[in-house]
């Protein structure tokens, strides 16, 4: 299917050719929807959730509202399928990093959370739509990030194995991380400035530690930690 598509469309424009194509229903289908998610997370990114419109979606993606209605029930229809995608490649990102060939959890777990700033750092759009406006996007949105952020959590969580005493940590240690974490990139991403985020490293190493492996191992992890480029 990748092949057909960049056949039919060289430059990446995403849009299908009109007219006969030989492509087949499913993969016009899909790539609709990759248009429209695509759209939503680039506007969202631009005007925010609450001034995005079906029109500016499927202008954006280039297809006609009854195809938008085909795939998605509302605007936060599309969106919840938007916000998941962008979470998806944050936690690749994140996945991708913590894989080091290492076994000292302080080097993988940096080596996570700063491949995921250094992505949100170039792609800010993913940074405005991951972290700012799926708060604002209602009950659904924010269920969706909730499900979202427990992925995370087995990252984190690996370091009880270096801890004295793992069993009597509170069972909502990573949680609690993970809002501390979300909270300081919220700061930077709500104000515009994406490409701040990885400077936020050495503090956020901190935050991660401390529960685990206590307050003079979190300052000399926050102290070891280079800002990533």
């Amino acid at each position: 299917m990748q092949q057909a598509q960049e056949e039919l469309d060289p430059f990446g424009t995403g849009k299908l050719p009109s007219g006969r194509h030989g492509l087949s229903r499913e993969v016009v289908v899909r790539s609709q929807r990759e248009r429209m998610v695509e759209s939503m997370i680039a506007v969202v990114a631009m005007k925010g959730y609450t001034e995005t419109t079906v029109a500016d979606i499927i202008s954006n993606a280039g297809v006609s509202r009854a195809t938008f209605y085909e795939q998605f029930a509302d605007k936060e229809d599309c969106f919840i399928a938007a916000y998941g995608a962008v979470m998806e490649r944050m936690l690749a990102f994140v996945a991708q990093g913590f894989a080091i060939d290492t076994d000292d959890w302080i080097l993988q777990i940096r080596s996570g959370i700063g491949n995921l700033l250094v992505y949100l750092a170039h792609n800010p759009v993913a940074a405005r739509v991951g972290i700012v406006e799926g708060f604002g996007a209602g009950a659904r949105a924010r269920d969706r990030y909730q499900q979202a952020v427990s992925s995370f959590f087995p990252f984190l969580d690996a370091g009880r194995a270096h801890t004295p005493d793992p069993d009597r940590m509170p069972p909502q240690t990573a949680r609690v991380i993970v809002g501390g974490v979300s909270a300081l990139m919220f700061n930077e991403a709500a104000q515009g400035n994406a490409a701040g985020l990885p400077a936020r490293l050495p503090e956020m190493m901190y935050v991660v530690v401390v529960p685990y492996l206590g307050h003079e191992a979190a300052m000399k992890a926050m102290a070891e930690t280079p800002i990533p480029e």
